[in-house]
């Protein structure tokens, strides 16, 4: 099994010849904090205050075709938002940002329901926030 990323040990993004939990895609924004002083006379002045928090949105392909129950993750990544869990992301054997994540918000898109409700297929978009 290769293990692409994880975010805790919930949420696991692997590829294997039994099944594959696929990150599809990553944006990740670093900003700083910044103020700006009005002075007379002269052009405004810029202050840095300090790192803002990181965020990262990531979509996430979910299917039963591929080993993986789609409304197992989504009851997961559900039970983490309302908890309000905060994990490492890591990606590669490396975590991103030096702190951990909460899942601030969760889209879910339910592509394909079978006989008696079963979800077979389903993308999910999430935006994680650092937590500090």
């Amino acid at each position: 099994m290769s293990v692409i990323a994880t975010l805790g040990s919930r949420i696991i993004f692997r590829v294997s010849d039994k099944d594959a939990l696929l990150l599809q895609t990553m944006t990740r924004q670093v900003a700083g904090r910044w103020t700006t002083h009005t002075t007379f006379g002269t052009k405004p002045k810029a202050e840095f205050l300090g790192p803002d928090n990181q965020s990262i949105s990531i979509s996430v392909y979910l299917s039963s075709t591929l080993g993986v129950r789609p409304r197992s993750i989504l009851e997961a990544i559900a039970d983490m938002v309302e908890n309000g869990t905060a994990e490492y992301f890591i990606v590669g054997n490396r975590p991103v940002g030096a702190n951990r994540f909460k899942i601030a918000s969760a889209s879910e898109a339910w592509n394909k329901i079978y006989s008696r409700g079963e979800l077979a297929k389903a993308t999910v978009s999430l935006t994680l926030e650092e937590y500090t």
